[in-house]
């Protein structure tokens, strides 16, 4: 008899310890200042609540009169220092926005939209692969190339 209650005793603890249990939970505070996307667009839809990208591609026309970098944000709860740097095909820095201060109060926002734009030289000295650079908080976060070809703004 005791000899059965030990083999049960030894094959209860045996279940329990060579048992295996994994989780995962949710963490307690979700991390700040997500980046959702940041695109490349000919324009913006200022038709909602919030501003959307139009026309996303990595291609324009040497005719286009700008280009935007459009970055969306979630979860927003501290003040954001964001940049963007343009570099032309000849790797020089043609635009640096400086910093643009993002929710200065330090209120909880659910999303966020910015960009910026930059202006094409009318003369048709754009033609290339360009980049932009974002950063937030004085660290890099993206980097986009696009190409500038000749041609007019419109497609016939």
């Amino acid at each position: 008899m005791k000899k059965n209650i030990i083999i049960v005793i030894l094959f209860v603890l045996n279940t329990f310890l060579g048992s295996c249990i994994t989780f995962k939970s949710d963490p307690l505070v979700f991390p700040d200042n997500q980046v959702e996307f940041i695109h490349l667009c000919k324009g913006m839809d200022d038709s909602g609540e919030l501003l959307e990208p139009v026309d996303i591609q990595s291609e324009f026309s040497s005719k286009d009169e700008h280009i935007n970098c459009f970055i969306k944000l979630k979860d927003v709860s501290i003040k954001i220092h964001l940049r963007w740097k343009w570099y032309s095909p000849d790797n020089k820095m043609v635009r640096d926005t400086g910093d643009v201060i993002i929710n200065q109060e330090e209120k909880y926002l659910g999303v966020v939209t910015a960009y910026d734009m930059l202006q094409l030289d009318t003369e048709d000295k754009n033609e290339g692969q360009w980049t932009v650079v974002v950063f937030m908080n004085d660290k890099f976060i993206e980097s986009k190339t696009f190409i500038i070809k000749k041609g007019s703004r419109f497609n016939i």
